[in-house]
């Protein structure tokens, strides 16, 4: 090899000076960062990554859309569940699951919780379930089921697709956790502008659309995760838009990780043998644009891959330390339900969505239970040292949320995170509440419950976190 000087090439007996330089240099590397922190990383923190196909079976209903009416029947990339498990050298331990589907109920994941509980002695909110909200995946259990409005036979492979799913879930977070390695972390943040704020005025009413002066959030936060010998083993990456790039034509009846998924298959390609895992943001009022075909979530899959790149091609912020964490649930609460008579001229209505709300509630009432005043909202803060804070939340969270606490805890590294744990519905602002549409009225159908919620909602939860992030700061 020519152009460079070689040790191995020289008599180091003929050239003492050369030989002490290089023992020097050689103890001086030794003794410096390089090695302390090699040496110190594992004592800080450990990861375990893992994965698992969850593609499955055909035909079966598509979750996020109540006016497909019938069930997938091709396959254009394969769905997949997978863990992320930290560890500090204490022993406490958190994972973060990523899974290619709409969203999980409290009544579907309460089971799962249990495995973890039993299984790993992992306490509530020690694994946070976030799903990418792909409308592309199949419909679960007791999970917006009736939004589909399927029949027996197909209500039978959503069963049966979801006790796969469930086992799934838990074996999963059991790999991770046999996985733990020495790691050192990197952050940093790109930017894609495929999401688009969905929600536009027409005279007093908001509706459907695309509104280039909405707020967005087009941050794409990005973490590296290297093991000790500076092999990338995981790269983990997020975006605040909702998984609809795929809305008409024989495309509406494929099953598709979404955009999401493509940008995962675009990253695994330009870094082999690292593992992409995706984490969904705050943009339950964001869409992609352009939409509409498979081609469109292929593009947007693309763009945000080539965001992420761009960060991990320039240098990022070390990640230092442990973790810290810590977890509430929030109760939120609504206006107050409706009259009997009210919910009796509803339960005849012929928009089967309001007819089954109301007769739900007329069944409790006639059972003599209370009437939903509030919904409980999983929140948590995960803290990296100081250089980072992962910021939890259930519920499809609006563009607001994200934007004021990214401003008020800037100094926190934020990066939020939604779909966590389980969706009870949609959480908006106040400045939605004031002004109505889907996010704040018309979704709550699906969901089962009458609202909307109380303009205190937002307070109640920028508060509530704000005071987990200042419970972990310097403890």
């Amino acid at each position: 090899m020519t152009g460079g000087l070689h040790l191995t090439q020289l008599d180091m007996t003929t050239h003492p000076i050369l030989l002490r330089l290089c023992s020097g240099l050689l103890l001086a590397i030794l003794s410096s960062g390089a090695t302390r922190s090699i040496a110190a990383e594992p004592q800080a923190l450990e990861i375990g990554v893992a994965g698992r196909d969850i593609t499955p079976e055909l035909p079966i209903r598509l979750a996020g859309y109540a006016a497909r009416n019938r069930p997938a029947d091709k396959v254009d990339c394969p769905l997949l569940v997978q863990a992320l498990a930290l560890r500090n050298s204490s022993g406490e331990r958190f994972v973060f699951v990523a899974l290619d589907n709409c969203e999980v109920s409290h009544a579907f994941m309460e089971p799962v919780l249990q495995d973890y509980a039993e299984k790993f002695q992992l306490a509530r909110g020690a694994v946070a379930v976030v799903t990418s909200h792909t409308h592309s995946a199949p419909v679960l259990d007791e999970t917006l089921t009736d939004m589909a409005q399927p029949p027996p036979a197909d209500r039978e492979q959503i069963a049966k697709y979801s006790r796969l799913l469930k086992a799934k879930l838990v074996d999963v977070v059991g790999a991770a956790l046999g996985d733990f390695q020495p790691s050192l972390l990197e952050q940093g943040v790109g930017r894609a502008t495929f999401a688009m704020n969905r929600r536009v005025y027409q005279g007093d009413k908001v509706v459907f659309g695309d509104n280039p002066d909405g707020p967005v959030d087009w941050d794409v936060p990005v973490l590296r995760i290297k093991g000790t010998n500076g092999v990338v083993r995981a790269v983990v990456f997020g975006y605040a838009c909702h998984g609809t790039s795929i809305r008409s034509g024989d495309d509406w009846y494929v099953v598709s990780g979404e955009y999401m998924a493509y940008a995962r298959q675009h990253l695994e390609a330009v870094q082999p043998g690292a593992v992409a895992i995706f984490l969904t943001g705050l943009g339950a009022d964001s869409d992609p644009a352009p939409r509409g075909r498979l081609l469109d979530a292929r593009r947007h899959g693309l763009e945000l891959a080539g965001a992420v790149v761009g960060v991990l091609g320039r240098p990022m912020r070390p990640v230092r330390g442990g973790f810290k964490f810590a977890y509430e649930e929030v109760e939120l609460p609504f206006v107050d339900p409706p009259s009997r008579e009210q919910l009796e001229k509803d339960a005849q209505d012929k928009d089967i969505y309001v007819k089954s709300r109301a007769e739900a509630y007329l069944k409790r009432l006639d059972a003599n239970q209370p009437l939903p005043q509030s919904v409980k909202l999983p929140v948590s803060v995960v803290r990296l040292g100081d250089d980072l804070t992962f910021i939890l939340m259930g519920g499809e969270v609006v563009v607001d949320y994200s934007r004021r606490l990214k401003r008020l805890l800037a100094a926190d590294y934020p990066w939020p995170i939604g779909y966590a744990y389980e969706t009870p519905c949609y959480i908006p602002s106040v400045r939605l509440l004031k002004e109505g549409g889907y996010e704040t009225e018309s979704s709550l159908i699906y969901y089962g419950f009458y609202g909307p919620f109380r303009t205190r909602l937002e307070d109640l939860v920028v508060n509530r976190v704000m005071a987990l992030v200042a419970s972990l700061r310097g403890r």
